[in-house]
């Protein structure tokens, strides 16, 4: 055999042997993954693709580690960059599919979230690991952890008031840490962004402390600045606050698992920090997290001479605001009165 043909066989025999081996790569990529459920899987702006593929390994979504990494180098070539966010993998998709899906953007898990105004942070918690899937446990140690506060600068015993209630979009099982973020960052931005407008001396833990009890007082946001103006005329002259909300904030913390009930006389006597009939001035911090309209009016109170309000309890969530206790005793004889009548349990 001449020295030509021994390399043109030499040379169609290792063409052989590729394409048999591309042969045989496709099939072991286009077999079905073994999954016996769907599994979701998250991918931060911080997950590299190799880390990535030792998670899929992990979970047996992948066979061989080494042709999982030539098939992903071919696929970013083609796709660009990895996706962020929770990809869902079902039983029976290949493997191959697997992998060009974690550079499909359409099959990202998101979820529509929306945190309403007043809510503490054991309610964040609730809401984030039921809508979004995160560890509520992790949550709430993050949240009340000292390195957090000192990252962002609070210097408060807790970040109650400090998240912005709102409608968000999130990955599914976004971590924490991530949902955690993103929430004192919307805050951060709206407190840059209307802080010019504060008509009080009050700095931004107090400002978030009144607003916090603003807004557990009315849902009526035109009606906020006015109740921000009582607050802060009784905080002018001295007088306590005597704030419902802070004593309910001071029941739903001594007991998290009850469910709230009317305060009584009683309750205005516990000893506590948060008691704002025991003691003067604004309590150590918020006790909700309030929503921008409650936050604009504790910067900006109305002025105004009304020192006390009472509900109307007429349907409309407002209330009468007076002058004088006199006048204050009238209007919460006609409370009492509807609420006898309506035999509502406030």
């Amino acid at each position: 055999m001449s020295r030509v043909r021994r390399v043109v066989l030499i040379v169609a025999c290792v063409c052989v042997l590729v394409l048999v081996s591309i042969t045989y790569s496709l099939l072991q990529l286009l077999q079905p993954v073994e999954l016996s459920q769907p599994i979701e899987l998250y991918i931060s702006h911080r997950t590299s693709v190799s880390a990535v593929l030792t998670q899929l390994e992990h979970h047996s979504v992948i066979r061989s580690p080494i042709l999982a990494r030539i098939a992903v180098r071919i696929i970013a070539l083609q796709k660009g960059t990895m996706q962020r966010g929770t990809i869902r993998i079902e039983p029976g998709t290949s493997e191959l599919a697997v992998l060009m899906n974690l550079f499909a953007k359409r099959n990202l898990q998101t979820v529509t979230v929306t945190f309403q105004e007043g809510i503490t942070l054991r309610r964040y918690a609730d809401i984030a690991a039921e809508k979004i899937g995160c560890d509520k446990a992790e949550f709430l140690r993050i949240a009340y952890s000292d390195s957090l506060r000192t990252a962002r600068g609070i210097t408060s015993a807790t970040i109650e008031g400090y998240f912005m209630p709102n409608t968000y979009e999130f990955y599914r099982n976004t971590p924490a840490h991530e949902i955690i973020a993103k929430l004192l960052d919307e805050q951060d931005a709206f407190w840059h962004e209307v802080a010019s407008t504060a008509t009080t001396t009050l700095n931004r833990h107090q400002t978030l402390t009144l607003a916090s009890i603003v807004e557990a007082e009315t849902p009526v946001d035109d009606e906020k600045p006015r109740v921000s103006g009582v607050y802060w005329n009784r905080l002018k002259s001295g007088m306590k606050l005597e704030a419902d909300p802070t004593v309910q904030y001071i029941y739903d913390i001594m007991y998290p698992h009850r469910s709230s009930r009317r305060l009584r006389f009683a309750d205005l006597a516990i000893e506590h920090p948060y008691n704002t009939y025991k003691y003067s001035g604004l309590p150590p911090a918020p006790i909700n997290s309030p929503g921008r309209a409650a936050i604009r009016a504790a910067l900006a109170p109305e002025a105004h001479n009304f020192y006390y309000f009472v509900a109307k309890l007429d349907g409309t969530h407002t209330h009468t605001f007076s002058r004088t206790s006199s006048e204050h005793e009238r209007a919460v004889a006609i409370f009492r009165a509807r609420r006898k009548a309506q035999k509502i349990d406030i």
